[in-house]
C-alpha cells in the first residue's frame, strides 16, 4: 500500500509541471491582455481630460462675460483718460525735440568742424564770414549791432527825393487805403503800383559786401594782369601766355577780357607815338590768347580798340596827338596776325578818305606801310577800287600836296609790289614774331579769323554778336534812323545749340559746322556756308568728323550727307584723304557700332563708290582672313549695295577701274 501511495504522489507532480512551450503560450497570452487593459485605461483618460476642459473653458467664458459687462463711464473717468492721453502726447513730443536737439547740434559740432571754427578761442568773427556777410548770424544775441548796420544802411539809402515822396504820402494817408489783399488803392479805387521794391537789411547788407568783395577781386587781378604785362617781350612770351591762361581758368572770362583790354589800351594807346616793336609784341600776345583759349578774346579787345578808334576819331585832333596812330598800329597788326579779315581795314580806309584832313592822310599812310602789303595779296580788286577813290579825292584837294604826293607814290608802291620804294619798310620783325607764335600755340589749335564789318563792331549792342556762338541777338531794325543789314548766318536757335552739346560738340569750330549742316537749306546751302567759315587747313578736317558723325547717328540712312561729302570731295581732293582717314580709324572700332550705324556707314561709302569720289581699293587694309561678325556685316552691306545699284553701267564701270 505504502508502494501504491509513493507512485500517485510521483504522477501528481508530474502533471503539475508544464512545458516550456506552455508557458511562452501563456506568456504572450498575459502580454496581450496586459496591453488591452493599458490602451483602454489610456483612452478613458483621455476622454476624462477632455471633459474636464471642455467645462473648465465653459465655466472661464461664464466669468468673462460676467467681467465683461460694461461699467458705468462717468465724468471722472473721461477727464482722467483725456488728461493721461495729453500727459502722454506731451511727453512723445517734449523726447521727439530733445532727440532733434541732439540731431541738430550733432550736425552743427560737425559743421564747425568743415569750417574750423571749433578751434578759435577768441570770440572775434571769421574774415571770411565778414566777406560773406554773415557776421549778422554769428552775432544774433548783439542786437544793438544789427540795429546800427540797418540805420546806417538806412541812412545811404535814403535821399532827398524819398523824403519828399513820404511827405507826400503822409499829407495823403487819407486818401489812401489797403485792400484785403495788402493792395494800396487811392480814393476811386485804382491800384497804386510801388516804384521801389522792399529790400530786407540782410540783403541789403549782402550786397553791400558782394559789391565790395567783387571790387577787391577786380583791383587784384588788375594789378596781377598789369604785372604780367609789364613784363611782356619776346623771349619771355611763353611764360607769359601761360600765367594768362591760367588767370582765364581761375576768373570769370568777362572780367579778364575787359581788364586785358584796359590795361592794353592804357599801356599804348598814349599822346606820343608808342614804338611799333612793343606794339607787335602786345598784339602778339593777344593773339596768342584768341588762339589757345577762345574767339572771344581777340573779338572783345577788336571790338573794344575799333569803338575807341571811332570816338576819338570824331574828336577834333590835332596832329601832335598820336593816339589815334597808336590804336590804328594796333589794329593793323591785329590784321597782320590775321584776327580778321580785309573788309573791316578797307571801310576804317574808306572812312578815313570821307575826311581827308591832315590827320586823316596821317592815319592812311600808317596802315598802307604797315599791311599795305598784306591787303593787296587778299584782295586786289578792293585796292584798286581804294586807289582810284583816292586819286579822285586827292585831285579835288588843294592843301596839303606834298602829303598827298607821298601818299599816292606809296600806293603805287604797293599796287606795283615794289617794296624798295617804300621807306623804313621792314617787314622781318613782324614775320618772326609769326613763326616764335606758331611755336607757342598749342597743337590743335589755329587763329581763327572773322570776317567782320564796321557797323557789325559798332552796333554789336544792338544787333548781337554773331561772330561768336551763342552771342547772336535780333536787336531793333533802325538805328539812329537807318535800317542796318543784320547777319543770319550764325544766328542759331537756342534749341540747335542744345542739340550741339548733346552731340558732343564741344568747340566753336565744331558747332559752327554742326549748326550749319542742321539749319541749311539743302547741300548747297551748306557747301557755301561751310565755305565761309574760312577754315584753316587742320580745321578743314573737322567738316569730314561732323559730317560723318551726324550721318551715324541718323534712324534712317540720309543722303544729304553723302551729297554734300561728294560736292566737298569734288572741290578740293584733301577732303578724299580726310575721310580715307575718318573711315580707316572707324574700321578699327566697328563692334562698338550699332545695326543702324553700320548701315549708315556702309551706304554711305556705297554712294561715294558709285560717284568715284572714293575708289574701293581703300578697304584693303581689312585682314580678310581675320573678319569678325560686325565687320563681315559691314563688308556684305557694302557690296550688296554696290551689286543691288540702280545705275548698273556705273557699277560695271567701277568694277573696270578697279580691274
Amino acid at each position: 500500500m505504502k508502494l501504491k501511495s509513493k507512485k500517485v504522489k510521483r504522477s501528481s507532480v508530474k502533471s503539475v509541471e508544464k512545458s516550456r512551450k506552455q508557458i511562452r503560450k501563456e506568456f504572450r497570452k498575459q502580454k496581450k491582455i496586459n496591453r488591452s487593459i493599458y490602451f483602454k485605461s489610456k483612452n478613458e483618460s483621455r476622454a476624462t481630460s477632455a471633459h474636464a476642459s471642455d467645462s473648465q473653458a465653459d465655466h472661464k467664458l461664464a466669468n468673462e462675460s460676467v467681467k465683461e459687462r460694461p461699467k458705468k463711464c462717468t465724468k471722472e473717468t473721461k477727464r482722467r483718460k483725456s488728461e493721461d492721453l495729453e500727459r502722454r502726447r506731451r511727453k512723445e513730443k517734449n523726447r521727439l525735440l530733445k532727440a532733434a536737439n541732439r540731431k541738430e547740434d550733432k550736425v552743427i559740432k560737425r559743421l564747425e568742424k568743415q569750417l574750423k571754427l571749433n578751434k578759435r578761442k577768441k570770440e572775434t568773427i571769421s574774415k571770411s564770414f565778414v566777406s560773406d556777410g554773415l557776421d549778422y548770424v554769428c552775432l544774433r544775441k548783439d542786437q544793438d549791432c544789427i540795429i546800427e548796420k540797418e540805420k546806417q544802411i538806412l541812412e545811404n539809402e535814403l535821399n532827398i527825393d524819398s523824403m519828399k515822396k513820404s511827405n507826400d504820402i503822409d499829407t495823403n494817408d487819407k486818401d489812401i487805403w489797403e485792400d484785403i489783399y495788402g493792395r494800396k488803392r487811392d480814393k476811386k479805387g485804382n491800384i497804386i503800383d510801388n516804384a521801389s521794391r522792399y529790400i530786407p537789411p540782410a540783403a541789403r547788407i549782402n550786397t553791400v559786401h558782394s559789391t565790395n568783395s567783387d571790387d577787391e577781386k577786380l583791383q587784384s587781378l588788375r594789378k596781377q594782369l598789369k604785372g604780367c604785362l609789364n613784363r611782356v617781350t619776346e623771349h619771355n612770351m611763353y611764360s607769359i601766355a601761360n600765367q594768362v591762361e591760367a588767370m582765364y581758368m581761375t576768373n570769370s572770362r568777362n572780367n579778364m577780357n575787359e581788364v586785358l583790354s584796359g590795361l592794353v589800351v592804357e599801356s599804348l594807346v598814349s599822346y606820343v607815338i608808342t614804338p611799333d616793336r612793343l606794339i607787335s609784341e602786345y598784339m602778339m600776345l593777344i593773339v596768342i590768347l584768341h588762339a589757345n583759349i577762345g574767339i572771344e578774346v581777340g573779338a572783345h579787345f577788336l571790338e573794344k580798340l575799333v569803338k575807341q578808334f571811332i570816338q576819338t576819331l570824331e574828336k577834333s585832333q590835332d596832329v601832335a596827338n598820336k593816339e589815334l596812330d597808336n590804336i590804328i598800329l594796333m589794329i593793323s597788326h591785329l590784321y597782320n596776325f590775321k584776327v580778321f579779315g580785309y573788309k573791316l581795314l578797307y571801310q576804317i580806309l574808306d572812312k578815313l578818305v570821307t575826311k581827308f584832313t591832315e590827320k586823316e592822310i596821317e592815319l592812311i599812310l600808317i596802315i598802307l606801310k604797315t599791311v599795305g602789303f598784306s591787303l593787296r595779296k587778299d584782295d586786289p580788286n578792293a585796292l584798286k577800287e581804294f586807289i582810284q577813290s583816292l586819286q579822285r579825292k586827292a585831285g579835288h584837294e588843294t592843301e596839303n600836296n606834298s602829303r598827298v604826293k607821298f601818299m599816292l607814290e606809296i600806293l603805287l608802291a604797293i599796287k606795283n609790289n615794289n617794296i624798295s620804294k617804300i621807306p623804313q619798310y621792314d617787314p622781318s620783325h613782324v614775320e618772326h614774331l609769326k613763326k616764335v607764335m606758331k611755336s607757342i600755340i598749342r597743337k590743335g589749335n589755329a587763329i581763327t579769323p572773322f570776317n567782320v564789318s564796321l557797323t557789325d563792331l559798332l552796333y554789336a549792342d544792338e544787333n548781337g554778336k554773331w561772330w561768336i556762338v551763342g552771342s547772336a541777338w535780333s536787336g531793333p531794325s533802325n538805328v539812329n534812323g537807318k535800317s542796318v543789314a543784320k547777319e543770319h548766318k550764325f544766328n542759331f536757335g537756342t534749341k540747335i545749340l542744345e542739340l550741339a552739346r548733346k552731340q558732343r560738340m564741344n568747340t566753336d569750330i565744331r558747332k559752327n559746322i554742326f549748326c550749319i549742316l542742321m539749319t541749311a537749306e539743302d547741300y548747297l546751302d551748306a557747301f557755301e556756308k561751310l565755305h565761309h567759315l574760312d577754315l584753316k587747313d587742320q580745321q578743314e578736317t573737322e567738316i569730314i568728323h561732323v559730317i560723318m558723325h551726324c550721318c551715324l547717328q541718323e534712324n534712317k540712312f540720309n543722303p544729304y550727307y553723302a551729297v554734300l561729302a561728294q560736292k566737298l570731295c569734288e572741290y578740293n581732293r584733301k577732303y578724299q584723304l580726310t575721310i580715307q582717314y575718318s573711315l580707316w580709324d572707324r574700321l578699327k572700332t566697328l563692334e562698338t557700332y550699332e545695326n543702324k550705324q553700320l548701315s549708315n556707314l556702309a551706304q554711305f561709302l556705297v554712294y561715294l563708290f558709285i560717284e568715284k569720289c572714293l575708289t574701293i581699293s581703300i578697304l584693303k587694309i581689312i585682314h580678310f582672313t581675320e573678319l569678325e561678325r560686325p565687320t563681315m556685316k559691314f563688308l556684305e552691306q557694302i557690296i550688296l549695295g554696290i551689286l543691288l545699284h540702280e545705275n548698273k553701267q556705273a557699277c560695271l564701270q567701277m568694277s573696270k577701274e578697279q580691274c
